[in-house]
């Protein structure tokens, strides 16, 4: 049986106060993060962006194996126009029905029926243009199926607000992919890569982070429900993975960390301060933080040593704390007043 799966809403779904997002409209402009690689893409990028808009899936796989000869090259193509031209669905009636019941007498009767499952969720979101994780992590696998390039759907949970930390959810919500290359597997969310859902509205901005995430950093956004890829990963237990901050490719891809274990749930006494230590900042980037209903954005107090210590003042009462790097959302806490 293939599960409905919630759809993943990324990173920057925040919802404030009508009067509070207007002032602060400016820091919710995301800015594309540039993942810093040893490989270049622009030229693959640039070709792809010149295809059409493929209502087949086969057309474009020999599209791709006509431009390209390196595998890494042509999964970089397939994730491309993926994230070029499959926008992602907020229609709650798009999303309805996925959970498919059929029968079936033999093991092999059983697996052609999911391909054909399989295969229909495809050709619907080349059709369509639209889908959720779901379509592009299995339009990512048919193509790199008809390269003959070895890639799997991976089922597992994000994260995409502070409500959902310390909130372990028993049902996956996500799906992405591994792509193995030169017998290396490497990790790809086309989905979170394609864009973003801003106050209930897609806004499409490519993320460069998304294609080849770092292994080390994995836990970080994903959890696999496969407890191979948990071992191999070396990620910790789904209550560790929800306990976390809510980190986003602002923040994992510029190179930027906590300089110890650091909590989603920050707990600080009334009238104290926030401290937060981050390793990685620069003379370069700005610092700014927001409070959930805040109608200002504000500077912390930071002191630069080896790391760079952030001072926030407390707030009143439990509310959300969002930290913004250079314009962009970087990383999010929920705050207990104690």
């Amino acid at each position: 049986m293939i599960k409905n799966e919630r759809p993943n809403k990324p990173f920057v779904s925040i919802i404030f106060n009508r009067n509070a997002m207007k002032k602060l409209l400016f820091f919710l402009s995301i800015i594309i993060s540039q993942h810093i690689s040893a490989q270049s893409f622009d030229k693959v990028d640039a070709k792809v962006s010149s295809y059409p808009r493929y209502s087949n899936v086969e057309d474009l796989a020999k599209q791709i194996q006509k431009d390209f000869t390196s595998d890494i090259h042509k999964v970089r193509a397939a994730f491309k126009w993926l994230t070029n031209n499959i926008s992602y669905s907020l229609d709650n009636s798009y999303q309805k029905n996925r959970s498919i019941r059929f029968s079936y007498t033999d093991e092999a009767e059983r697996l052609q029926k999911v391909k054909e499952i399989k295969d229909k969720i495809v050709s619907d979101a080349f059709k369509n243009k639209r889908g959720v994780c779901e379509e592009y992590a299995q339009s990512l696998k048919k193509l790199c199926d008809l390269m003959q390039i070895e890639c799997e759907v991976l089922k597992g949970n994000i994260r995409n607000s502070p409500l959902s930390i310390g909130k372990p959810e028993t049902a996956t919500n996500h799906a992405w992919n591994i792509v193995k290359i030169n017998n290396k597997w490497m990790i790809i969310d086309a989905t979170w890569a394609a864009g973003y859902v801003l106050n209930n509205k897609w806004e499409k901005s490519f993320r460069a982070y998304y294609f080849n995430i770092p292994i080390e950093l994995i836990g970080k956004t994903h959890f696999p429900i496969d407890r191979k890829w948990q071992i191999l990963w070396k990620i910790d237990s789904k209550k560790s993975f929800y306990n976390q901050p809510i980190y986003t490719d602002s923040f994992l891809g510029k190179g930027l960390s906590f300089s110890k274990a650091t909590s989603g749930i920050i707990k600080v006494q009334k009238g104290k301060s926030i401290e937060l230590e981050v390793k990685g900042l620069t003379e370069k980037e700005s610092i700014f933080y927001v409070f959930q209903n805040d109608q200002y954005a504000k500077k912390p107090q930071i002191k630069k040593s080896i790391n760079s210590l952030l001072t926030i003042p407390a707030p009143t009462t439990h509310t959300e704390l969002y930290l913004f790097v250079n314009n962009e959302l970087a990383v999010s806490f929920k705050v207990q007043v104690i």
